[in-house]
């Protein structure tokens, strides 16, 4: 993936800073699987995810203010209560999730044999719903595409994590449902995430990562030894004084564009009438604005909504339509 550098003033706000500030979040990411997956009422969350009443409330209310969600009455036999629905704008991040489960049947071991399938309707053949260009209905990768962004800022300002307690992350580990580790040290942590953006767009040494996040050195030499842990970055010896080491992004991490990619586009949603995107993503082949969408690897028509369906070892309902 390559680089080039739009020279536009960014207006007021920051639409993938704010995208990232609530999808790099672990609980709510587990809330909105959750939610696709038809546990739609307070109590039904709570006990799925083990989640205390503070930080389940905080992150609803952030989701629905975000207008990803709407509150709706229902009468149990006592009272009013609510349940959550997802809206469009919620329902639009059906292919983040969709990639998320592609990336960890591939790439994380064991996940195969516990993971549903994916079966394309329209065929009915399982598919692994590669990324595909919307434009020229194409297959894409990272290779693909080049990646433009505003001169007068990093990649993302990441802000401060709430990370998962130790006891939170094992008593979720037994639902072979419930996102993988791996996938939460890359999607579950806005450091991470950023880093793994910023390894996309062509930052290789640890200075480059520092200044492009704003982030502190010990804070970087975790995140960066983590991302190496679980194999989505490499080591090399870099040819600088200041750099010890280069990092780069392996086919690990490489794989898990299409994820970074449907993030960038849900982003879009939060800008003002005018406003100029963060990170432009193009297609270089056929050299338009890369609109992520999913493929099926059969028939290699663009994957709806309404037109999938999971299957095999855990049978799971179909996405909300």
């Amino acid at each position: 993936m390559t680089e080039a550098t739009a020279h536009r003033v960014r207006p007021a706000g920051d639409p993938l800073r704010r995208a990232l500030e609530l999808l790099g979040d672990q609980w709510t990411l587990l809330i909105l699987q959750s939610l696709f997956l038809r546990f739609r009422r307070y109590e039904e969350l709570r006990l799925r995810l083990g989640i205390s009443p503070t930080a389940l409330s905080g992150r609803l209310r952030e989701m629905v203010d975000a207008g990803m969600l709407v509150r709706t009455p229902y009468r149990d036999a006592r009272r009013t209560r609510h349940e959550y629905r997802l809206t469009e704008r919620g329902l639009e991040l059906w292919p983040l999730l969709i990639s998320i489960w592609a990336w960890e049947r591939e790439w994380v071991e064991g996940r195969r044999a516990v993971l549903p399938t994916l079966i394309h309707l329209d065929c009915e053949l399982a598919t692994s719903a590669p990324l595909g260009c919307a434009t020229c209905e194409r297959r894409v990768d990272a290779r693909d595409v080049r990646a433009r962004r505003l001169d007068d800022t990093g990649v993302v300002e990441a802000t401060a994590t709430k990370r998962f307690r130790r006891k939170d992350a094992e008593s979720l580990a037994g639902d072979p449902l419930m996102f993988f580790p791996d996938t939460m040290e890359l999607l579950g942590d806005r450091w991470s995430t950023g880093l793994v953006v910023s390894a996309l767009l062509g930052a290789r040494h640890f200075s480059e990562f520092e200044r492009e996040l704003g982030i502190g050195p010990s804070v970087l030499s975790g995140r960066l030894s983590k991302l190496v842990e679980v194999g989505v970055l490499r080591t090399g010896t870099a040819k600088t004084r200041t750099d010890a080491h280069d990092y780069r992004l392996t086919a690990k991490g490489l794989a898990f564009f299409p994820a970074l990619a449907f993030i960038a586009e849900w982003s879009r949603g939060f800008e003002a009438p005018g406003q100029a995107p963060d990170i432009t993503l193009e297609h270089v082949d056929c050299g338009n604005r890369l609109k992520p969408m999913l493929l099926c690897d059969h028939c290699w028509r663009p994957l709806l909504r309404n037109r999938i369906q999971f299957g095999g070892p855990v049978q799971l309902p179909a996405p909300p339509r």
